[in-house]
């Protein structure tokens, strides 16, 4: 078993690709059935930057459910390759209040991680997701897709 802590840096894609390139956190729990291959239960959230928001603050929240395929190179270190199913919400809350749409998505990540202390290891990802958001909030309604391409670093703790 394995738990993953990184941050990354979002490249807003789709309808938020007028948006700056964004922080955001990654956090996943995965379980490996055999040495290489296994699943994986996850949460990301990203705070979106936009050079003129007028107030507005942006976040976009994924949860996400998938499998992993990963092998060895050396003795201390393995890539992996990951595919996914996300629900994403994407919300913007402002002085006159929030709305938030959700929708289902898939992903893809793939990188490496290479063993530094026992069950410790340091890592590396690029990942791609899309998913389509629909929004139905006070009369309001309409839909889009939010995609992202992220650039992680993380810190594995197997146990």
């Amino acid at each position: 078993m394995r738990f993953d802590v990184g941050l990354i840096a979002g490249l807003p894609q789709q309808d938020l690709d007028e948006a700056d390139t964004s922080p955001g956190a990654n956090l996943q729990f995965g379980y490996m059935f055999t040495p290489n291959i296994g699943l994986l239960v996850g949460a990301r959230y990203f705070q979106v930057q936009v050079e003129d928001s007028q107030g507005v603050d942006i976040s976009n929240f994924d949860l996400d459910i998938g499998a992993r395929y990963q092998m060895p190179v050396s003795p201390t270190a393995k890539v992996f390759g990951e595919a996914m199913l996300i629900y994403s919400t994407l919300k913007f809350e402002g002085d006159g209040g929030s709305i938030e749409g959700s929708g289902v998505g898939f992903g893809i990540r793939a990188g490496g991680v290479f063993n530094v202390s026992g069950n410790i290891g340091i890592g590396a990802a690029v990942s791609y997701t899309t998913a389509s958001i629909e929004f139905d909030d006070d009369g309001l309604s309409g839909d889009g897709d939010a995609g992202w391409i992220g650039l992680e670093g993380f810190v594995s703790f197997g146990f």
